[in-house]
């Protein structure tokens, strides 16, 4: 993997920071919610001004994001973002369910949310268009399956030694069944909500960026215990937090997860049924519109 490059994730933290900024905002805001000395916050804000990815205003000395970035986000929009219908689906589809629905893209290292549409509860707590996280065990469990072997290998390697077997039998059944599920840790069922409200209030302050990534892969975690083909079975409720179903390109790799996230503590056979189908159905929909 390559290294990680200081000067850069500045750079881009700048950037996503006046991306969320809601009004203009000056250098000694920009050093305080990153972090950084005045000369560094200065020098990047003259080079992004200088492509004219930032604008500075000269009466007040603030900053926004400029045009020059208006073609960057036209492509981006172009190859990335999902297709309207592709809203419409995710919105339907958390109004039968009532809960949150997500659109992910699986990568090689990392995950991106390209869709959210809201239900009751967020999926999970704090993700939103444009979040990522690495990919690693829980997440990208529903592409997993179609994926070469050595990149399944590599998967079920970043998981700790003794979830291993239950994630390789995860993998076998979501390839079975085309839906992966996932229950909450019964012992780490408050500190749940304790990391929800951090995360919540970490979206308040850009310059804890890295800060918020720990605690919501930590928080994705927690709540991504993989439950096997006998667990479903019980005819009783089961505490259930997100379920996820892969989404095929026009080649047939699986690029994209959906999920669902109920995030309830007891959920009837006859509901998780209805979460299934609801959940294949769609994703269904979508590889036919990708296609």
């Amino acid at each position: 993997m390559t290294a990680p490059s200081p000067p850069t994730d500045r750079v881009v933290a700048v950037v996503e920071l006046l991306a969320a900024a809601p009004a203009p905002v000056t250098v000694a805001e920009i050093t305080a919610r990153l972090d950084l000395n005045r000369s560094t916050a200065t020098a990047v804000l003259g080079a992004l001004e200088a492509s004219g990815w930032v604008r500075r205003d000269p009466a007040d000395r603030t900053y926004t994001l400029g045009p020059g970035l208006l073609g960057v986000a036209g492509a981006v929009h172009a190859k990335l973002a999902p297709a309207d219908p592709v809203g419409a689906e995710l919105r339907g589809l958390a109004e039968r369910i009532g809960c949150g629905v997500a659109l992910s893209e699986v990568g090689t290292r990392q995950i991106t949310f390209l869709a959210v549409a809201g239900g009751p509860d967020a999926l999970p707590s704090g993700i939103g268009v444009g979040t990522r996280l690495p990919l690693r065990p829980p997440g990208g469990a529903a592409a997993m399956p179609w994926r070469p072997q050595a990149d399944q290998d590599a998967w079920l390697a970043a998981a700790p030694a003794e979830h291993r077997p239950a994630l390789a039998a995860l993998l076998r059944l979501t390839a079975e069944h085309g839906v992966a599920l996932w229950r909450p840790a019964a012992e780490h069922g408050r500190l749940l909500g304790v990391l929800r409200d951090v995360v919540a209030l970490l979206d308040e302050h850009p310059g804890r960026a890295e800060l918020r990534t720990r605690v919501l892969d930590q928080l994705v975690a927690i709540a991504g215990h993989a439950y096997t083909a006998a667990d479903l079975a019980d005819p009783g409720p089961l505490p259930l937090s997100y379920l996820s179903a892969p989404v095929f390109d026009r080649a047939g790799r699986a690029r994209h997860e959906l999920q669902i996230g109920p995030l309830r503590a007891a959920v009837p056979h006859a509901e998780r049924a209805h979460y299934i189908a609801e959940l294949r159905a769609s994703a269904a929909r979508l590889t036919e519109g990708m296609a």
